[in-house]
């Protein structure tokens, strides 16, 4: 019989393949004789090498014919393999999942050859592959064939081929793709059992061991699992010995790029507080590791004071200390820094002055700090450079110098080094060779300050001596700022004797067209960009000489539209500074929009002078339309006494700006919390408080009952809320500005629904609680409320008790004896009250009552028995309780002179910084001590839900968690189908078609996978690929057999089951259930679980051969469907399969 001539290109085609081969083998008698097939198998492959169906079934054939219990003794030569493996393998750049299938096929079989002719055969083959495996060329499945033949490896070619494999598992330990990186772990595991490779390393099998666990478990990215590893097992890898071999060494240093490439970023703040408090500069030179180290830190995230534990600048000074400074400079240049890891380095070395270092790294670093996005930060990172490198850059020369201005600074920053400047351009003897480098842009950096005119003063000294040719950019601007000296003539000299510029045109009364021709003439402009310049400046110089008052440009018929769009921001400072003494309305109405437009920020005697003509000409209307652009645009006068003078912005304005202000998030936030400067809508919404304050003319009364009104729908709308979410930093904002505005205010009774809100944060209850003492009316309104007390919430009594002592205490005069005894009289059952909160406090509360009356000498015969008694209640404790936030309350109003009450409230509660202004309080030193105990105690509560673990050198017990890493995890598993095997005896088919919700189903399926259950029942297969299946599942469903059998078909599914020998055990209560402790389950077993509120129907309970129930011993009716299913299932395993 011959072999099919053609090519199979179907699965049916390639099984009539397999099919005429064993027909051969028959027809030729060759059962139970060696038989020598190489030919034709090796036909086949080479037949078929293109296409993979038919490739797989050939492969499919030789693994039937190399099985030990096949009926052929057949015998290949290593001819076959080798085309085999160069077809699969080696002729093969594939790496598709079908390709790593067939890849895994074939080492089956080879590993089979291996084991049934170990000798020359089988050592050619797995010579064979162990040399591609190490080849140079780049073999995609170089490390799935060490994971799938590492054992054959050792046992045919010796232990020796084990320390080549250790350089294989360390390029495999670095490659960006997880599966090489999975495959060295395995490598890894196996290798720790030969002695020799250890001993090459030179380290302990205890070190071998923590190195690969901690190198697993960083692959998982989970920081729970991760930090305990390393608390753990770090701290054994010797990473600080003196005496580390250089094979150690490049194995510790693979671990710590890893460690410092992590991207979960507490396991980064981990590791390098790890080598910040066990390593040093030094030391980590020694490993090459400082770029990968610096790269490392530069995640702004690790700087974030709001988070606990974050990196300090102090954690990173002592670690800088002793370093050279050139090594580290060298490193840190080549990181393109953000804006706070940078600001944080460059700290360290702020303290001093640093030796000379390289110009070529100094611009380097400059051009870093530059590219730096956050102004505040580059201004301080600016000044760093500037103190530190001091010496660098006093060496630089003239042209040097100017580079590294330009280098260093933004045009937006503020450079103010003009003196040294200065000094170098009086010192330089050769001035005309650096005269290019007085550029434009040089030329913006150095004249944004005031004190820049005597640089200016010395340049053109020099330039005297220059060619008038090569003067330069810098010639245009000394002329242009003549009028801001005291004494002018010192510029206008040179201008008059080197360029002939005819002093009397900067006179009232020359046009502006004379005068910018004149001038363009004289500086002899060729380029569009000098000619710009000089055009917009003689604007500026025009207007500063001619426009004394706005009805200036009527009589010289002059646009003001026409002159803001020709000149610079100082035409635009002539020109409001100008209207503000205009007594007429202006003709041209976009003017005035023009000018609101072109103020920014820091524009304040413009904002101010566009205001003031706005209150004297503009009608109410129009007013209030422009007070609210302008105060859009900034609210810095805000701030001003005298700003009501001409700001008169109407409530709804106000009470906006009282809330305004988006919370800033990510990295954006952190930087602001880090630059040292206040938040710019926290200052706005201060300065609203302030102008509210002093406009006489404002209902402030009427905007505080709307911000009353809007916390307590607040409240009622999101009865709870997380901290410093949306909802608490609004309702800080709203009471913060009632406390602040409280003395323009009267009592409203919506305080008291304030005041009591059961679920407010704590600093909103002490806010409303200080505020509804304060405004008070009269002491019955307070003994009113008392007599609700037994009635409220343990909170609410709390935040009423507070009240009562934040009022008996400030406005101790004014009570008597009878109202005394009656609030003790409504204290004195909370003080033995259930609970400990609410009992505490007003033990607290009567304690210092009763002290007060007794230094006070009020006849108040249970004071002196209430003190002793609560004294001998509390003991010890009483001094540690009276520390307590809630009891310091009555003395912020004496001890907080110059500070809100409000924000020294939000300051001890530790509230986010963007909401309280007032980090520095201005309250005697002792008290101040009292609320940063507390402020310490709020920052310790949330340090507590902080997920991150503590810093730890090693678990109680030295053990820590670890994944698995299953060889079919890594690589595919071979696909063959075993012909040969006989089906087991014993089976479990989990039946859940009843089940509806899917994380129910999720769970069981990774459960049957997990306990080697093969098949799952389900009502709908489709619910496998749902999100609420998988998330819990855990890819479960791509390994188990999950068969779709509808719950009105579940009848005839049992019944034939129950025909195939199996029985239907069910997971149900009824009158004759079996208790399950004492069930045993049959081999052959369908568990049926039933829905999960209404069991298992009883049209299904007769099909049952067992029902089983759980016993139970508390009150609830059942246990959840996935446990109750879990514990079925594990029973059933520990039955049959655990002993298989």
């Amino acid at each position: 019989m011959s072999l099919p001539a053609t090519r199979a290109t179907t699965a049916t085609a390639s099984h009539a393949v397999v099919q005429a081969v064993e027909s051969y083998i028959q027809n030729q008698n060759l059962l139970g004789e060696i038989a020598e097939l190489d030919e034709m198998l090796y036909d086949l492959v080479d037949m078929h090498k293109d296409n993979e169906v038919a490739l797989k079934r050939v492969i499919q054939c030789i693994h039937n014919l190399l099985q030990t219990n096949s009926k052929w003794n057949v015998r290949f030569g290593p001819k076959l393999f080798h085309k085999l493996v160069s077809v699969v393998i080696a002729d093969s750049r594939e790496d598709t999942v079908s390709r790593r299938q067939l890849v895994a096929n074939v080492l089956v079989c080879v590993q089979l050859h291996s084991r049934k002719f170990p000798r020359i055969e089988g050592k050619f083959v797995l010579q064979q592959l162990w040399s591609l495996s190490l080849s140079n060329d780049h073999q995609p499945h170089a490390a799935q064939i060490l994971v799938h033949l590492f054992d054959e490896f050792i046992h045919n070619l010796g232990r020796e081929c084990a320390q080549e494999l250790v350089g294989v598992t360390q390029n495999l330990l670095q490659s960006q793709v997880r599966e090489d990186r999975r495959a060295a772990y395995f490598l890894m595991r196996k290798l720790q059992g030969i002695q020799e490779v250890v001993a090459a390393l030179q380290c302990s099998e205890q070190q071998w061991c923590a190195y690969v666990g901690i190198m697993e478990n960083l692959e998982e990215q989970q920081s729970h699992l991760v930090l305990p590893t390393l608390g753990t097992l770090l701290p054994r890898l010797g990473l600080m010995a003196t005496n580390l071999s250089e094979a150690w060494l490049a194995w510790l240093r693979i671990l710590c790029v890893r460690l410092l490439g992590d991207n979960n970023i507490l396991v980064m703040r981990w590791t390098l507080k790890f080598f910040f408090s066990q390593s040093s500069l030094q030391q980590l030179s020694r490993f090459n590791l400082l770029p990968e180290f610096l790269a490392a830190t530069n995640r702004t995230q690790l700087f974030n004071p709001e988070v606990p534990d974050c990196l300090t600048m102090e954690q990173i000074n002592d670690f800088m200390k002793g370093y050279d400074v050139e090594p580290l400079l060298q490193a840190l240049v080549g990181v393109p820094w953000h804006c706070v890891p940078l600001v944080y380095w460059l700290n360290g070395w702020q303290k001093d002055v640093l030796p000379f270092v390289s110009k070529e790294l100094l611009l380097q670093l400059c051009a870093r700090v530059r590219a730096l996005q956050n102004p505040s930060l580059r201004s301080i990172a600016i000044n760093n450079v500037m103190f530190s490198f001091s010496n660098t850059i006093a060496s630089l020369s003239v042209s040097e110098y100017l580079n590294f201005i330009e280098s260093l600074y933004n045009t937006i920053d503020d450079y103010a080094d003009h003196y040294q400047l200065q000094d170098k351009i009086e010192k330089c003897t050769n001035f005309e060779e650096h005269l290019e480098h007085f550029n434009r842009r040089s030329c913006e950096l150095v004249s944004r300050k005031d004190y820049k005119y005597d640089l200016f003063v010395a340049f053109l000294l020099k330039l005297r001596t220059v060619t008038k040719t090569k003067h330069g950019w810098w010639r245009f601007l000394p002329f242009f700022l003549h009028r801001e000296l005291d004494n002018p003539e010192q510029y206008l000299d040179f201008y008059r004797s080197v360029y002939g510029i005819n002093t009397s045109l900067l006179q009232s009364g020359v046009s502006l067209e004379v005068l910018q021709q004149h001038l363009l003439e004289r500086f002899e402009c060729h380029s569009r960009e000098e000619k710009s310049f000089v055009l917009e400046h003689c604007v500026d110089l025009f207007a500063s000489i001619n426009l004394l008052t706005w009805s200036k440009l009527q009589e010289l018929d002059l646009k003001p539209l026409i002159l803001l769009d020709q000149g610079t921001d100082k035409t635009f400072g002539i020109l409001a500074n100008r209207l503000a003494e205009h007594t007429q309305p202006l003709e041209d109405e976009n003017v005035l929009s023009a000018l609101i437009t072109s103020l920014g920020r820091f524009n304040l005697a413009e904002a101010q002078a566009i205001l003031k003509y706005a209150v004297a000409n503009l009608n109410r209307e129009e007013y209030e339309k422009c007070v609210v652009k302008v105060l859009n645009r900034t609210s810095w006068l805000l701030g001003f006494m005298e700003s009501p003078d001409y700001i008169k912005a109407p409530p709804s304005f106000v009470l906006r700006g009282l809330l305004a202000g988006e919370t800033t998030t990510g990295d954006a936030r952190i930087e602001i919390a880090c630059s040292n400067i206040q938040d710019t809508h926290a200052i706005a919404r201060e300065r609203f408080k302030v102008y509210a304050l002093n406009y006489k003319d404002l209902d402030v009364a009427s905007i505080c009952d709307t911000l009353l009104s809007m916390n307590n729908e607040l409240s009622g709308k999101k009865t709870r809320y997380f901290a410093n979410s949306k909802e608490h930093r609004r309702k800080m904002r709203i009471a913060t500005a009632l406390l602040d505005l409280s003395d323009r205010w009267t009592w409203s009774d919506g305080l008291w629904e304030a005041a009591l809100c059961p679920n407010d944060q704590l600093n909103i209850s002490f806010m409303y609680e200080y505020l509804v003492a304060k405004m008070l009316p009269t002491i019955n309104t307070l003994l009113e409320q008392l007599k609700l007390l037994p009635n409220l919430k343990p909170s609410q009594q709390v935040s009423l008790i507070s009240v009562v002592h934040i009022y008996c205490l400030n406005r101790w005069e004014s009570l008597d004896q009878k109202q005394l005894s009656g609030i003790f009289d409504d204290l004195l059952p909370l003080a033995m009250g259930a609970n400990f909160q609410t009992r505490l406090l007003a033990q607290l509360v009567l304690h210092r009552l009763s002290t007060k009356c007794i230094e006070s000498c009020l006849e108040l015969s249970i004071a002196d028995a209430l003190k002793n008694t609560i004294e001998k209640t509390l003991g010890d404790k009483l001094s540690e309780f009276q520390k307590e936030a809630r009891f310091l309350l009555p003395e912020l109003g004496l001890e907080c002179v110059n500070t809100n009450i409000s924000q020294a409230i939000l300051w001890m509660t530790n509230a986010p910084f963007d909401e309280n202004l007032d980090s520095c309080l201005g309250c005697r030193y002792h008290f101040r001590m009292k609320l940063q105990h507390i402020r310490e105690t709020f920052k310790a509560k949330k340090s507590s839900l902080a997920p991150e673990l503590a810093l730890s050198s090693t678990a109680s017990n030295g053990n820590v968690q670890r994944k698995m890493n299953p060889l079919g995890d890594i690589y595919p598993d071979s696909d063959f189908v075993d012909a040969t095997k006989t089906l087991p005896d014993h089976e479990l088919i989990v039946v859940a078609s009843l089940i509806d919700k899917l994380p129910n189903l999720g769970g069981l399926a990774r459960t049957c996978e997990v306990l080697g259950v093969k098949t799952l029942i389900l009502g709908l297969k489709s619910d496998a690929e749902k999100s609420d299946f998988t998330n819990l599942s855990m890819t479960a469903e791509k390994t188990l057999d999950l068969v779709e059998v509808k719950p009105e078909a579940l009848a005839e599914f049992l019944v034939g089951k129950q025909m195939e020998g199996y029985r239907v055990v069910g997971a149900e209560q009824t009158a004759h259930s079996t208790n399950f402790v004492d069930f045993k389950f049959p081999k052959k077993c369908i568990l049926l679980l039933g829905h999960e509120k209404h069991g298992i129907p009883a049209d299904l309970i007769g099909f049952l051969d067992y029902a089983v129930e759980i016993p139970q011993f508390g009150l609830v009716r059942s246990l959840n469907v996935h446990v109750t299913g879990s514990l079925f299932i594990w029973e059933y395993c520990k039955q049959h399969l655990a002993r298989v």
